[in-house]
């Protein structure tokens, strides 16, 4: 553009100097002078220079670019890069607590009877102290027994002798298996026996000498609970109201849980001094407590039953046995 300004400018000046020329005094051929009017100054004419096209933004985010002139390459559209998605971080998730397992404490004071089935008729096979904890692996149908493992193999205690969590009522229900029923077998034959050889007569045996000493009966004292670990047999030989029998007499004892003698001594004892409970005896056995069924009598020296026997049965709460003989 400039160099057009400048062109014009040139030509101008050029068109002056001449218009000049010709008008000067005998510049020319003759004739009258003409004389120039005035000359008008020729502005440049500006050419505007095209503007370079704007970007057309597209609804995807990109600019546009307007075509370009012919003969130039077209430019290549960019498109944008995505942003990357973040996902969310995973919550944590916290550990399940460990479920409480099925215990029990012995809450009984002294010793508890542990047995091998749901009820005090089975075996005992041993015995547990308070405060002692297991775990619960069963029960009976009506939730009255445990079953835990007691020296490695199943055992049963009472629920009334235990405290239990919660857990324990979910435990499950233990059903003992009936004896198996035995297959009958068909009878071997009978082998044929010989006819018996005549038996012959003989006398009859004497009868057995009298007892020196007759029993005047047995007393029962039974716990309210099974804390007793042993069953106390107390023995009476002689009416309280006068001297006791000695003369080397003893009391022989026998029982579920074993037996022994023990001797008869001069003097009467107190049971329970100072107690409304005491009783007097002067013979005195203790055995562990078993439930089953016991025989009591008096022998001699040599070991001979001088007295009628006492029998009866022991309970699972039976602690003490009072026994009575009085001579005949």
């Amino acid at each position: 553009m400039r160099f057009r300004f400048w062109m014009l400018i040139a030509l101008a000046l050029m068109l002056t100097a001449l218009a000049g020329c010709a008008n000067a005094p005998g510049g020319g051929r003759g004739g009258p002078s003409v004389t120039p009017g005035p000359i008008k100054t020729l502005r440049p004419t500006f050419t505007p220079t095209p503007s370079k096209p704007k970007a057309t933004v597209t609804p995807g985010g990109a600019a546009a670019q307007a075509p370009a002139p012919a003969g130039q390459a077209q430019p290549a559209t960019v498109a944008p890069t995505a942003a990357p998605t973040l996902e969310p971080s995973p919550t944590p998730v916290p550990p399940s607590p460990t479920p409480e397992k099925a215990g029990m404490t012995v809450s009984s004071p002294g010793a508890t009877n542990v047995r091998s089935g749901p009820g005090t008729t089975f075996t005992k096979i041993g015995e547990v102290q308070q405060g002692q904890s297991f775990e619960i692996t069963g029960k009976n149908q009506v939730g009255t027994w445990w079953q835990f493992s007691f020296n490695g193999q199943p055992a049963w205690i009472s629920a009334e002798m235990v405290s239990a969590n919660a857990t324990a009522q979910n435990v499950q229900v233990i059903a003992l298996a009936a004896p198996p029923t035995a297959v009958p077998q068909p009878a071997a034959p009978r082998p044929v026996q010989p006819a018996p050889a005549p038996v012959q007569p003989t006398a009859a045996p004497p009868p057995p000498p009298a007892a020196i000493f007759s029993q005047g009966g047995a007393e029962f004292r039974n716990a309210d609970n099974t804390n007793f670990g042993v069953v106390t047999f107390w023995g009476r030989l002689g009416p309280t109201g006068s001297n006791p029998i000695s003369g080397g007499y003893r009391m022989k004892i026998s029982s579920p849980s074993g037996g022994g003698e023990t001797a008869f001594v001069s003097e009467w004892q107190n049971a329970d001094p100072g107690l409304p409970s005491q009783f007097r005896y002067n013979a005195k056995f203790e055995t562990p407590r078993t439930t089953g069924g016991y025989r009591a009598v008096v022998v001699d020296g040599s070991g001979k039953e001088v007295s009628d026997p006492i029998t009866g049965t022991l309970l699972d709460r039976t602690h003490d046995v009072i026994l009575s003989w009085f001579p005949r």
